[in-house]
């Protein structure tokens, strides 16, 4: 108890401070990565920004100016320690979700996230869901890949076959954008049960693949969604990286992994048509 009140104390929510409604839900945002920093330092739990953080990072030094999400990945012996710990060392407002500690998540390509308690996000395609809605934190987990290239290339499919069903499964919170998603949102139950089916079988190549070692590549989890591979050396050993007014783990080469996901133009700002945030509706203060 006494460290869930320090770290209250350590890490203060300042969220009042924001000047926009955007700026507040940032703030939220950066202590929550503040507070999930200081748990990894102190149980030596290694992850690394990722994505739109990671980007953020590098081109802002903090947030992307119209963002409302921080996205961290870890590797999985990593990730699975995180999970155990961090629920205990959370201070009050804060809480893990996952399919075992929030019976209503269902969004079974992405297993885990960090809520605000305090604050309301509505994403598109999830308004009628009853899980958790606090604003959030993606952990991605992260595991290792074969360097022989015939291993390699059917994981690969294997995560292909994957990312096909669960973007089927998706339909249902989508069925009124399209025929083709209305269609497939009747076969809702059928794309679920292969979904889980198809996590029974992923867990067993991810319990074998962490007998890898360094002789691997790195790339998003084999039950998520995303395909992107990285060698080794790219990721680790990790460096510090400035964030906002604090510094951050980050990919020992982040030009590398920002080139693999948005190619060699990414300091580039996008059109202003592009610049939205992911989210319909933001309440950062209750």
């Amino acid at each position: 108890m006494n460290s869930i009140i320090d770290i209250d104390k350590q890490f203060p929510d300042n969220r009042s401070e924001g000047e926009t409604v955007l700026r507040q839900a940032q703030l939220v945002l950066l202590r929550m990565l503040k507070i999930i920093d200081f748990i990894c330092r102190k149980h030596n739990i290694r992850y690394w920004l990722c994505s739109g953080t990671l980007l953020g990072a590098v081109r802002h030094k903090g947030f992307i100016p119209w963002d409302d999400d921080l996205d961290i990945s870890m590797l999985r012996e990593d990730y699975e320690r995180f999970i155990k710990i961090a629920g205990t060392e959370f201070p009050h407002d804060m809480m893990l979700q996952t399919r075992e500690t929030d019976p209503h998540y269902h969004y079974l390509p992405l297993p885990c996230k960090v809520r605000d308690k305090k604050s309301f996000i509505l994403s598109p395609g999830h308004e009628d869901e009853h899980a958790e809605k606090g604003l959030f934190l993606d952990i991605f987990p992260a595991d290792r890949y074969p360097l022989n290239p015939l291993v390699f290339c059917w994981e690969r499919l294997a995560k292909a076959y994957n990312k096909f069903i669960c973007l089927c499964l998706d339909s249902v919170n989508f069925a009124d954008e399209s025929v083709i998603r209305k269609f497939l949102s009747f076969f809702h139950p059928i794309f679920h049960f292969l979904v889980v089916h198809y996590l029974k079988f992923a867990r067993k190549m991810i319990e074998r693949n962490k007998g890898l070692g360094t002789a691997c590549y790195i790339g998003h989890g084999f039950d998520t969604l995303w395909n992107r591979y990285f060698k080794y050396d790219d990721i680790y050993p990790l460096i510090e990286i400035p964030f906002e007014d604090a510094s951050f783990f980050a990919p020992h080469t982040p030009d590398i992994y920002l080139r693999t996901i948005y190619g060699p133009d990414y300091m580039t700002l996008p059109p202003e048509d592009k610049r939205t945030q992911h989210a319909s509706v933001i309440k950062p203060i209750l």
